[in-house]
């Protein structure tokens, strides 16, 4: 049994105190599919988690992430998933390519708690959500 590499995920909050999130394919092949989780992935072995969290959001979204802010790490399943938000009050989804996932939106606290989210997201987002008042 292969032992999953660490993983990394980025919150962007929009000027109105949204965060984004993205809507995994609905594909019985993928882990947890049609559930909201965050942009990011795996940990390459030659990577720390900041330059995996920057090629991981080019890759996704096309958006060069400048200086993001680490601000956690999360257990799950035996690996960690190291999460960064960033901030960015011009941000909207039509300046975004969607590259991974069904599609992207803006979730504020309230409308976050109703999703049904892929691995350990919920945790995560109520975290950052307690944590970025």
């Amino acid at each position: 049994m292969s032992k999953t590499r660490p993983q990394c995920g980025l919150l962007i909050e929009n000027a109105e105190r949204k965060i984004l999130l993205q809507l995994r394919d609905d594909s019985s092949s993928i882990p947890y599919p049609n559930c909201w989780g965050t942009f990011g992935g795996q940990v390459e072995p030659a990577e720390t988690p900041l330059e995996a969290i920057n090629r991981e959001i080019r890759e996704e979204l096309y958006y060069d992430l400048l200086d993001p802010e680490f601000f956690g790490t999360y257990p799950f399943e035996g690996y960690d998933i190291y999460m960064f938000r960033k901030v960015d009050p011009c941000l909207r989804i039509d300046g975004l390519t969607i590259r991974e996932g069904q599609m992207a939106a803006f979730f504020s606290q309230k409308e976050a708690a109703m999703l049904r989210y892929a691995f350990n997201c919920r945790a995560i987002v109520e975290d950052y959500f307690r944590r970025f008042p």
